[in-house]
């Protein structure tokens, strides 16, 4: 008798877990009949977009994806993990304004832009230098933002005489460091990485979740009002398809795992701006680019997350005195 019911239990058990299989099934065939749609379509133009905004460049240091837009002092907008030249154009929007000529590139193994061998932070700041030759541009502004850090840093210190003001944004100058996001959500966000569907649905359904992600805490997304809300849903558009965007990102952790900032030459006026909160790349980044920066002035905001975009109007403010009293 305790065998028939023990058997029984088990039949039950597994019919139970089969209709919760095809109940999950179903719902995930209705999800994707009902999105994909919408989703090719974002790809499509995201993709005609990006080919259509920029141009290659070759150089011995590897190809360089770049866009040039508008008129003015030239600032070079170097993007960080996940981005490419969109991102780029879309921080120097935010975070400039009008009266600059941005020239924004794809970083190494970002959209167009090819990871060469013996690929390191050196040559890509010679790539920048070759670009600014080719665009006859002398002297310019230099921005990192974020993993982008290194590569502004870097070209500071071995072109001073190229570069007239460095401005690190929510910046790495270091490996990894105490308080920068845990291992496993950076896993997590390489998964999500991989799959522009995947993606496309966080972006869509789940802003908050996905931008928590990217170190931008929830607490501080609450906070945010309407036109920051719509920047941060604009800064998750800018990166479709996301997966022509994972090698770079990959390629940033390779070459970010020991770096150090260059100070041998490094004779332009900095500005370094990082919030408290951010749970991205931790502020003790900005501590060690200051320590590090001899003519640097450091701007800690105790909240704003990765971006500062709660910040956003104070951060442009400090830009533009920071460029108004630099000699450039």
């Amino acid at each position: 008798m305790k065998e028939v019911k023990k058997k029984s239990r088990n039949i039950l058990l597994r019919n139970i877990l089969l209709i919760l299989l095809a109940f999950l099934i179903c719902s995930a065939i209705i999800l994707i009949a009902l999105t994909y749609p919408k989703y090719h379509e974002t790809m499509t133009e995201a993709e005609e977009q990006l080919l259509a905004d920029s141009t290659i460049l070759k150089t011995e240091y590897g190809d360089i994806e770049y866009a040039v837009e508008a008129e003015g002092t030239p600032v070079l907008l170097l993007h960080g993990a996940g981005g490419g030249y969109d991102q780029g154009l879309w921080a120097g929007k935010v975070f400039f304004g009008d009266d600059y000529k941005f020239i924004s590139v794809s970083r190494y193994g970002y959209l167009r832009s090819p990871i060469p061998d013996n690929a390191s932070i050196e040559s890509q700041a010679a790539a920048y230098k070759t670009l600014l030759d080719n665009l006859s541009i002398d002297k310019i502004i230099v921005v990192g933002v974020s993993a982008g850090g290194p590569s502004a840093t870097q070209f500071a210190n071995d072109y001073p005489d190229r570069c007239s003001a460095l401005i690190l944004i929510s910046a790495v100058s270091m490996g990894p460091a105490p308080g920068d996001q845990d291992p496993f959500y950076v896993s997590i966000i390489h998964i999500i990485q991989q799959s522009d569907y995947v993606y496309w649905l966080f972006t869509r359904f789940f802003q908050p979740a996905v931008l928590d992600l990217m170190g931008i805490p929830s607490q501080v997304y609450e906070t945010f009002n309407p036109e920051q809300k719509e920047l941060a849903q604009e800064m998750l558009d800018i990166m479709h398809p996301m997966s022509q965007r994972y090698k770079g990102t990959v390629n940033d952790e390779k070459m970010i795992e020991f770096y150090t900032v260059p100070t041998d030459n490094l004779r332009a006026p900095a500005l370094i701006i990082h919030a408290k909160d951010d749970a991205l790349v931790s502020y003790k980044h900005a501590e060690n680019a200051h320590s590090k920066i001899n003519q640097s002035q450091l701007v800690l905001y105790n909240t704003g997350g990765h971006g500062m975009l709660s910040q956003m109007n104070g951060t442009r403010v400090l830009v533009k005195e920071f460029l108004n009293e630099s000699t450039y």
